[in-house]
């Protein structure tokens, strides 16, 4: 017989806490990236509007040939180069393929920058020489 028994003639109890467990938080929305066309770029380019073409691939591939107009912030440099791009006007981000831009555009909008404001550029690089023509690409002079 167990003690308690013994003592208060009651059958021994084991309390078991119920934990709640709280509902997972919801999912964030996604993001909606707009995408341009390098015809639509070439447009806007030739518009009055303030328009930056940021070339998200490393120095060498930006040296070999951009856009004209377009400044180089590497992908791995984009977190600390943020305040190096401009809040007014239009970015258009643009990688070799048009992957890569279209996650640094969702970053941009992530960190304050207005979705209409954002634009990846469809195809990248390559995009843009299939359409515009290589010689249509900027280059620095060795």
């Amino acid at each position: 017989m167990g003690l308690l028994k013994k003592l208060f003639g009651k059958k021994e109890t084991l309390v078991v806490e119920e934990r709640i467990t709280p509902p997972p938080p919801p999912e964030p929305e996604p993001i909606e990236v707009r995408e341009v066309t390098a015809h639509e770029l070439g447009n806007l380019l030739e518009s009055d509007g303030p328009v930056t073409v940021v070339d998200l691939r490393q120095a060498w591939e930006y040296n070999s040939g951009r856009i004209p107009g377009a400044i180089n912030v590497p992908m791995m440099e984009l977190p600390a180069r943020l305040k190096d791009l401009p809040k007014e006007g239009h970015l258009i981000m643009q990688c070799y393929h048009g992957y890569t831009s279209l996650d640094a555009s969702a970053y941009l909008i992530q960190n304050g920058w207005q979705a209409d404001q954002v634009s990846s550029l469809a195809g990248g690089m390559s995009g843009w020489v299939a359409s515009q023509g290589i010689e249509s690409l900027e280059r620095d002079m060795e």
